[in-house]
């Protein structure tokens, strides 16, 4: 059982781990380490360059026998009080047919004595070539005692050198209870790359999962399709996320319609079939199916956690998906779920814009997630999933996987008090990544608006004071702070005009994505059966917003002083300023009073009513004073967004 002594004092450093690719992540061990988990595995190395020196116990591992099998069990009764929700890992004649399966592999911990510590399990799909890492278990005295990181690092060499032929890419979904366990798979390179909201249930408390990766280099440069993936929208900075990480390369955006032929449609729901298939622990295998037809969608059901997950189809057509998927969260209803998800092609995106627009929503880009096997490459995929209800508060996630949860613009209710910081338990620099761009532009935006807005007070103020003319503004319009007439620092008002169109670019551009991660379409007919109005209201209120900020941006370059023959110039773009920006706020209101955006809906009937009745009344009337409460009412909608952008 044992493995060959290795030289006691041999260390590796943390900074060498955290690796890309699986090759990368054995490299330091070949000198170390048996790899041959059948021989048994010592881990006769420490680990240097750690916060926490204090000394644990280094796990020797084994594969199970037979005769593991109730204690292991009793291992998963002890952690969850016997209300583990999958009751196969209770039944100890289900372990041992497990332990037997060559398409799963049991990894046992000992302590020094050689008892048993835990346990960890590898599920493996070899049609897919991927392996599926799930029951991380120690027993309750062994717990802050055995070293996980170590026990992680030796299960990782065993399992990738057996299977470093035939399993490409290993994952998990991790408890986020916890972070210890992400972080021991994070030394191994298992990245964070999806998110699971409120997918499972332990111990009474609905949870959330962690979906974290790691490639065999191969299947991501040798073996994965020369085919762009072509996506939506929506799903662009998932993709930059794992771009970041893996440099996939090119990609198309697309907004596909959904152009159905809804006769076929009518007669394909006359023919759908459902089929429903029980086993003794309770999961349930559903299947849709159509009459004369080899295309089908199925899902496992699991009635102890309330989720549909495992999902796989085959149409001909859009419309048999389109039948499929309003079946598929008819079926939810009916059923009482909390959480779905589906892993759909990145090479569909009418097929992502149907489950778009059932409600489901981007939570991670897979690249190298299925192999086709006629192709003999693995194909990209995309998870979606719907959840219902809030986030528990007390999620706790590494560094990483918080960059993922930003990016996904989760509606989330919660504080991330109890994130694990990678930085205080490895001294190494932090990579910039999209996450941080996008942070630092959300504060930027916050800034510049605050500079904005002084840089206007402090014009009104100076031109107030100045002589020999005096600034009021009931009587002389807003423009005029840019004139030599009334400050001698007209240029002052002219830079808060082209800071104010300049932010408002990305400004509208986050917005948009925030209010589009806030439609509860399951909640609102209209939204539902139109989605495209939805999308379409947002759409053009960015488009026009953004006008109105280049207007903006223009009344600041041609000011009063520069204003072009009998004003055109400036007069042209304030034209352009007011009206898109109103405009926007307008489709904007729309979208929040109907379409259950978790903004208040006064918020919205302001925003729709008061801009439009200014400017209204100052086109009829051309009053100094009017357009200055148009501008007030503007920046009354505008500006709370601005910092609900950065703060929620």
């Amino acid at each position: 059982m044992l493995s060959d002594e290795i030289v006691n004092d041999s260390t590796v450093s943390l900074n060498e781990l955290f690796p890309n690719y699986t090759e990368q992540f054995l490299k330091p061990f070949e000198q170390l380490v048996d790899p041959d988990i059948h021989k048994g595995m010592y881990l006769d190395f420490e680990l240097s360059d750690r916060i926490h020196k204090h000394k644990k116990i280094s796990p020797m591992l084994r594969l199970a026998k037979l005769d593991d099998a109730k204690e292991i069990t009793e291992i998963y009764k002890e952690l969850y009080n016997g209300t583990y929700p999958y009751k196969e890992m209770e039944d100890i004649d289900e372990v041992r047919k497990m332990i037997q399966d060559p398409n799963v592999q049991w990894i046992i911990y000992q302590d020094p004595l050689y008892n048993t510590a835990g346990c960890i399990t590898f599920v493996l799909d070899f049609e897919n070539k991927r392996g599926y890492i799930r029951g991380f278990m120690l027993k309750k005295k062994y717990q802050k005692r055995i070293d996980i990181t170590k026990a992680m690092i030796g299960s990782m060499i065993g399992m990738i050198y057996k299977f470093k032929d035939t399993i490409f890419n290993w994952y998990v979904e991790n408890r986020t209870a916890h972070a210890k366990s992400q972080y021991s798979m994070w030394v191994c390179g298992i990245t964070p790359i999806g998110f699971y909201p409120n997918k499972d249930k332990f111990l009474g408390n609905v949870e959330s999962d962690l979906m974290q990766i790691c490639y065999d280099e191969k299947a991501l440069r040798e073996y994965r399709s020369d085919e762009i993936p072509s996506f939506l929208p929506e799903v662009e900075n998932c993709y930059l996320y794992s771009d970041n990480r893996y440099h996939l390369g090119k990609y198309h955006i697309e907004t596909p319609t959904i152009d159905l032929n809804h006769n076929k449609v009518s007669r394909l729901k006359k023919s759908l079939r459902r089929n429903i298939v029980k086993d003794k622990f309770g999961y349930e295998t559903i299947t849709f199916s159509l009459a004369k037809s080899d295309s089908y969608f199925e899902f496992l059901y699991t009635p102890q956690v309330q989720n549909f997950e495992k999902t796989k189809y085959s149409v001909k057509d859009l419309e048999e998906l389109f039948v499929f998927v309003q079946e598929f969260i008819r079926c939810g209803k009916e059923l009482g779920i909390r959480y779905c998800e589906a892993f759909v092609s990145a090479y569909e995106p009418t097929h992502q814009k149907v489950f778009y627009n059932a409600g489901l929503r981007t939570r991670g880009y897979i690249p190298s997630w299925k192999f086709d096997q006629q192709d003999e490459v693995f194909k990209d995929y995309i998870l979606f999933n719907w959840f219902e209800g809030e986030i528990s508060k007390d999620i706790q996630l590494i560094d990483e996987g918080k960059e993922l949860f930003e990016i996904l613009v989760l509606d989330l209710s919660c504080e991330l008090s109890k994130v694990i910081k990678r930085k205080k338990l490895l001294k190494r620099p932090r990579k910039w990544n999209i996450s941080n761009i996008q942070k630092s532009i959300k504060l930027s935006l916050c800034i510049g608006i605050v500079a904005y807005l002084f840089m206007v007070l402090f014009s009104g103020i100076i031109a107030f004071v100045s002589e020999p003319s005096q600034y009021y503004f009931w009587k002389h319009a807003i423009s005029a702070l840019g004139s030599n007439l009334f400050t001698p620092i007209p240029y002052l008002f002219d830079s808060a005009c082209i800071l104010a169109g300049i932010i408002s670019i990305p400004f509208y551009y986050f917005l948009r994505k925030k209010l589009v991660s806030h439609i509860l379409p399951s909640e609102s007919t209209v939204a539902e059966r139109f989605p495209w109005v939805t999308n379409g209201l947002l759409r053009y209120g960015t488009l026009i917003g953004i006008f109105g900020g280049l207007g903006y941006l223009f009344v600041g370059i041609f000011s009063v002083e520069r204003a072009g023959p009998n004003n055109i110039y400036h007069n042209s773009f304030a034209g352009l300023a007011f009206s898109g920006f109103v405009i926007s706020i307008i489709l904007y209101s729309i979208n929040i009073v109907f379409f259950q955006v978790k903004i208040p809906k006064s918020y919205g009937i302001f925003g729709f009513f008061a801009p439009l009745l200014f400017l209204g009344l100052y086109y009829f009337s051309l009053s100094p004073l009017i357009e200055w409460l148009l501008l007030l009412s503007i920046l009354t909608f505008i500006v709370p967004l601005i910092f609900w952008i950065f703060l929620k």
